[in-house]
């Protein structure tokens, strides 16, 4: 039979032209959400929150959605800045701490306040319990995740700590406004600097201990600068966000808001706060392994220094009812389920 070679090369031309088009159609129906974090790749919360959610969505979706993640601040440096970036849109998605903008989540920091939580999920719950109670200062993002992780340690440099006498004059990097309150009532110097700075200060002496949830050992190698670790000292725990641009939210397709939806909110959360907790295990193993002394107070050293706190915490939520126009007595003892 002879072939029409004109023909077939006009029917090759041809198909191989509608399936350019079918394939730029699928890819011009396809978004892909930016999330921006400022640690490392191997972080806990890219490892245990992000990359999987990324895969999750994609499956979800069958590819329609899918998040490229930029870690270590590709997209802006400095962890202060994540709030603004998710809200101007630099990024569609942002991983970020709350007390980094501290006025803008007052009410969210009263879950910093120590004694109310034994561990990171009991808090991660009692947040979404009590949303809305908060949720008012999300209004300017889609709110897709919000959780805690353990209670701090206290890594220091060459002094260990035992006891509330300790601690006295000693310059002490606090995660948040509550536990800088709390260290200067017990004799410390609080030093405000973000977890990336925490390193290099250490060692290099402008600070005398970092207090840090332990997962934050491994994270940023503070293994390395420490002699001690005093594992049960009563501090607060940090809390954490997902959130997302209203302008990215709003453009997904309704299957796409109701697939991500089913992946966020208080799922994730309870992810994120036990990815915290493996990484507090394995960041205390990781200082005993490297020389360093774990210590434990006493239940009397604890009392001393619950005691001494009693007047700074009532301080601190008299100072955020003022700030926030809401009772922060009350806020606290809802989160607590008192």
């Amino acid at each position: 039979m002879k072939v029409d070679v004109t023909r077939f090369r006009t029917l090759a031309m041809s198909a191989v032209t509608t399936a350019a088009i079918a394939m730029g159609a699928q890819a011009a129906g396809s978004t892909e959400l930016k999330v921006a974090h400022f640690m490392p790749s191997m972080h806990p919360m890219d490892q245990g929150v992000m990359t999987p959610l990324a895969a999750e969505i994609s499956e979800a979706t069958d590819g329609e959605l899918t998040m490229r993640i930029y870690p270590s601040g590709e997209l802006g440096k400095g962890p202060v800045q994540q709030y603004k970036r998710v809200v101007t849109g630099v990024a569609d998605i942002v991983f970020g701490i709350p007390e980094y903008t501290p006025k803008q989540f007052a009410k969210t920091g009263v879950v910093h306040i120590p004694g109310l939580f034994a561990n990171g999920t009991d808090a991660t719950n009692a947040l979404w319990d009590n949303i809305e109670l908060i949720e008012d200062e999300y209004d300017q993002t889609k709110l897709l995740g919000l959780w805690a992780n353990n209670p701090s340690v206290l890594i220091t440099r060459e002094k260990p700590v035992r006891t509330l006498a300790d601690m006295d004059g000693m310059k002490i990097r606090t995660p948040n406004p509550v536990m800088a309150t709390l260290v200067e009532a017990w004799g410390g110097i609080p030093v405000s600097m973000p977890t990336t700075d925490a390193y290099n200060a250490m060692n290099t002496g402008v600070i005398d201990a970092v207090m840090i949830g332990p997962s934050g050992i491994r994270s940023y190698k503070l293994n390395e600068t420490a002699k001690y670790v005093t594992t049960n000292i009563p501090t607060a725990l940090d809390s954490f966000y997902l959130l997302m641009n209203k302008s990215s939210w709003d453009g997904l397709t309704d299957e796409q808001k109701t697939k991500l939806t089913d992946l966020t909110g208080r799922k994730i959360s309870l992810q994120g706060a036990a990815a915290f907790y493996e990484a507090g295990q394995a960041g205390l193993d990781l200082a005993k392994e490297s020389g360093v002394e774990l210590i434990e107070i006493t239940p009397e050293a604890e009392a001393e220094f619950r005691s001494k706190a009693e007047d700074a915490l009532k301080a601190f939520l008299d100072k955020k009812s003022e700030e926030t126009g809401a009772d922060a007595h009350a806020i606290a003892a809802a989160l607590s389920g008192k």
